[in-house]
């Protein structure tokens, strides 16, 4: 499979000007986490075993901890800066390791064509056509595969829907258990 190589602020930019739209998806899907030692080396490998990107565990200069090891449904793993990932996910279910996103919002926009460029950490990233690119600055913009991506985030509206009735169906369960107590 051939990437062009692109700049990556420049082609979201061209791409937007000629009509593809930026939509907001919110993650929906648990995640598996565990903190990193810092020095590691993670590849992202698609389930497909494509693989686009690699990055290096470091420690956050503003919490001095080390980024996050996330490991999404599909198997693929990637860095989180721990500020980021304490802030963007909250415990589901503590001995596994599982995590819920807290629901914000990212901007993405699909692409046409398999793309290469470098992403915010220094490494070269591929995204092949149909994947999204997500776009949270022009200096802060990644990829992740179409597979991946609709099997981890969907619009907003959705997302919140779910969320919400989630929330509904813990406020009956927690009601019925302090019913069944008295």
């Amino acid at each position: 499979m051939e990437f062009k190589e692109v700049n990556i602020e420049n082609y979201v930019n061209d791409i937007v000007s000629e009509g593809a739209k930026l939509e907001e998806f919110k993650k929906f899907a648990r995640i598996k986490a565990e903190q990193g030692k810092v020095g590691q080396v993670i590849v992202t490998v698609m389930k497909n075993g494509l693989e686009e990107t690699k990055n290096v565990v470091k420690e956050d200069a503003e919490t001095g901890e080390p980024d996050w090891i996330v490991t999404n449904p599909d198997g693929e793993k990637y860095c989180v800066p721990d500020k980021t990932f304490r802030k963007k996910y909250e415990i589901a279910d503590e001995k596994e390791g599982i995590y819920k996103p807290k629901g914000g919002a990212v901007k993405a926009v699909q692409i046409e064509e398999n793309i290469s460029f470098v992403a915010p950490w220094g490494e070269q990233m591929n995204i092949a056509k149909g994947g999204y690119l997500v776009v949270n600055g022009p200096k802060d913009i990644y990829g992740i595969q179409l597979e991946e991506f609709n099997n981890t985030y969907k619009p907003a509206s959705e997302v919140d829907k779910m969320f919400e009735q989630e929330n509904q169906k813990i406020a009956k369960t927690k009601k019925d258990i302090e019913l069944n107590r008295n």
